[in-house]
């Protein structure tokens, strides 16, 4: 024979399970979107970082294709050299489109191109062998008399160090990207 139901017992959830299955989606949904949440910084990263590695390359097939005698006169610091009169030129800066700038950039440009220069109060910006500056492989000699002096040589080098650099500002902080070469002449045969 069957016996009756406990009329004590009761169908359905108590508030305890429910709680703990509430608990337990709730955490889910937490764990879930934190990394969606991830994937969209992670996302946004890439993209700024392809955009920078993009920048700096094609400004250095910009020097790079650029008659070697010109390049320091053009891409410098400084405008009062600049081949076709003053700030005629490209310059040192320019706009990474896409990137915000640093605070401190003053400019609102991204890029720059990097020589080893000095400032001489008098004379201006110098192409300089004797800085320290170890990424760059200096001091080296640039102009080839097979010495490192602290002269100007930017109207004698003949290997000609530079860095291109972006820097700018992410919603995960300062980022910066640099990329660095040797440009020498090109003497065809």
């Amino acid at each position: 024979m069957q016996r009756p139901p406990d009329r004590g017992a009761r169908a359905g959830f108590t508030f305890i399970e429910l709680s703990i299955v509430l608990v337990i989606l709730l955490s889910a949904l937490l764990v879930f979107s934190g990394t969606v949440s991830g994937m969209a910084k992670q996302r946004t990263s890439n993209r700024e970082t392809h955009l920078a590695v993009e920048a700096a390359q094609n400004r250095m097939e910009t020097l790079r294709a650029t008659a070697f005698d010109a390049v320091y006169a053009l891409y410098n610091r400084n405008p009062k050299d600049d081949p076709d009169g003053d700030g005629s030129a490209p310059g040192a800066r320019f706009d990474v489109p896409g990137l915000d700038e640093l605070p401190d950039a003053g400019d609102e440009l991204e890029g720059e191109v990097v020589f080893p220069e000095s400032e001489d109060p008098l004379a201006g910006f110098e192409l300089r062998e004797d800085i320290v500056n170890a990424p760059l492989g200096l001091p080296r000699d640039l102009s080839g008399d097979n010495r490192v002096d602290d002269q100007d040589h930017s109207g004698s080098y003949l290997i000609l160090p530079v860095e291109v650099r972006v820097r700018w500002r992410s919603p995960n902080g300062p980022r910066e990207y640099t990329l660095r070469s040797q440009l020498c002449r090109w003497i065809k045969e």
